[in-house]
């Protein structure tokens, strides 16, 4: 789908996930279009989740930035269909916000990440696995001398059951 671009709002499409980028006021016919574009990759796509971008430096003040990202929020809303929204921006009051707006956007789980997590944000859009797997070492052979062909695997220790102190507690002569 062709991406949408206004002076202050950029959205394309990418491996289904929308990335919206937010770099001023958004100006309210812009808004609209913002909603028929999504409105009309939904219609086309399943499965559509949306990353949000905005960073501090493109607003004037704080007022400003919050403006914009109640804009954003009003996107989320009209956006039924998505259920992951990944906000990714350096300020830290926007991304406390976006977690309210997860709270009170009935179907959406928005998760916020500063810049450097970028890709963490596009794993969790895509469900894939934040933290890669622990690479783990092949069991240690133990080989003796009598036999040093027949190596065998260490078997790991059975897991330590802690006593507990409450085992044998009973109660006796209680008058109730």
């Amino acid at each position: 789908m062709k991406a949408l671009k206004t002076e202050n709002l950029e959205l394309t499409l990418d491996d289904n996930v929308v990335q919206m980028s937010v770099t001023g006021a958004i100006a309210p016919e812009s808004l609209q279009s913002s909603f028929d574009w999504i409105e009309t990759v939904q219609s086309a796509n399943d499965n559509i989740q949306l990353c949000v971008e905005m960073q501090s430096d493109d607003f004037s003040d704080l007022a400003e930035a919050s403006q914009q990202f109640r804009r954003v929020g009003d996107v989320l809303r009209r956006a039924h269909d998505i259920e992951r929204c990944a906000v990714v921006t350096d300020s830290s009051w926007l991304r406390n916000s976006a977690k309210v707006e997860g709270a009170v956007i009935p179907g959406m789980n928005i998760m916020a990440f500063s810049p450097d997590e970028a890709d963490s944000a596009g794993k969790w859009l895509r469900d894939e696995p934040l933290l890669e797997p622990e690479k783990t070492e092949p069991e240690t052979a133990i080989v003796t001398p009598q036999s040093p062909q027949k190596a065998v695997e260490v078997p790991p220790s059975p897991p330590v059951k802690p006593e507990n102190p409450w085992d044998n507690f009973s109660v006796k002569n209680v008058d109730l």
